[in-house]
């Protein structure tokens, strides 16, 4: 028999959505346009710097004032904004969501599925929002989530994997083979760094594409009412037609003020910047090791 207590924690939350990619993909981007419709909750940097105390999502509501835009854009440094908080889901999770490992719905252990639907019920509770969406990069996680959120919704914003490996080459967090967090590598994505000469762009293609086979992987059971592909290109050059799209896919609600906030955004093309940063042999060399992958997703000839 199903407890009053589990039944009353399901029933308050209504098809949350995990946006995820790979990483230097956009989703930062995404993210926070999408966050910014008024039926979302979310962890925010105050849930980071507090995360076992939901109650900071009470601050949260600062975004449904009247003013909130000249806010934040003001008090940005201490405005609650929606982030991507590993502090939560590592506590909620017992660190199993930052595992350099795939995870299945045999790691959703009861405990753990508990834990982490009431995190959500409370920050829905505390925010006074009816939708909680939340973002994560590498992993896709998948199987995972929908393990906890059966009703879950999943976006998935890929990127042309020559910008993703110029950027992440130049991201300052970045120490190359030190910076490996998938797993054991495949051998011959191994094989390739190596008789490249261990140049550094090659390596960072090769996290895009492990990652792209890892996602595809982990995606393959999802049905295609829960499963979104977002296209980072096709968000740059208009992202008000986009976030439509989202939103039906997600099942909002028309919202004037989340229109206004799209379209106000300013949004910078860095999808080519990797023609000007790489020189012709790093170019040559990343197309070698990624060209089946860029024509597998559509990316060859942009």
């Amino acid at each position: 028999m199903v407890s009053s207590n589990r039944l009353e924690i399901g029933s308050r939350i209504d098809r949350p959505v995990f946006v995820f990619g790979t990483g230097r993909s956009g989703t930062t981007l995404f993210f926070n346009l999408l966050s910014f419709h008024p039926h979302f909750a979310w962890f925010s940097n105050y849930s980071h710097l507090f995360p076992r105390w939901p109650g900071v999502a009470l601050l949260s509501r600062l975004h449904d004032l009247a003013f909130a835009d000249r806010l934040i854009r003001k008090s940005w440094r201490i405005v609650p904004v929606p982030i991507e908080t590993y502090a939560v889901l590592d506590d909620v999770t017992k660190s199993l969501f930052t595992a350099e490992r795939l995870l299945g719905p045999e790691d959703a252990a009861p405990e753990i599925k508990k834990r982490f639907r009431r995190v959500v019920t409370d920050y829905l509770r505390f925010q006074g929002k009816k939708r909680f969406i939340h973002k994560h990069t590498g992993f896709a996680r998948t199987r995972f989530l929908d393990a906890i959120f059966p009703d879950a919704h999943f976006v998935h914003v890929y990127r042309d994997g020559r910008a993703v490996a110029n950027s992440l080459v130049q991201a300052g967090w970045w120490k190359g083979l030190d910076s490996w967090q998938w797993g054991e590598m495949n051998s011959e994505y191994m094989q390739e760094y190596l008789e490249s000469g261990e140049e550094p762009v090659v390596l960072a293609g090769i996290v895009w594409k492990t990652l792209m086979d890892e996602i595809e992987a982990e995606c393959r059971f999802l049905p295609r009412s829960r499963l979104l592909g977002v296209s980072y290109g096709a968000l740059i050059k208009n992202a008000k037609e986009v976030m439509d799209q989202v939103c039906e896919f997600c099942g909002l609600p028309p919202s004037e003020r989340f229109r206004r906030h799209v379209l106000a955004t300013q949004i910078s093309d860095m999808d080519t910047k990797w023609r000007h940063d790489l020189t012709e042999r790093e170019k040559s060399l990343l197309e070698q090791s990624i060209g089946p992958h860029l024509t597998k997703y559509g990316f060859q000839g942009a």
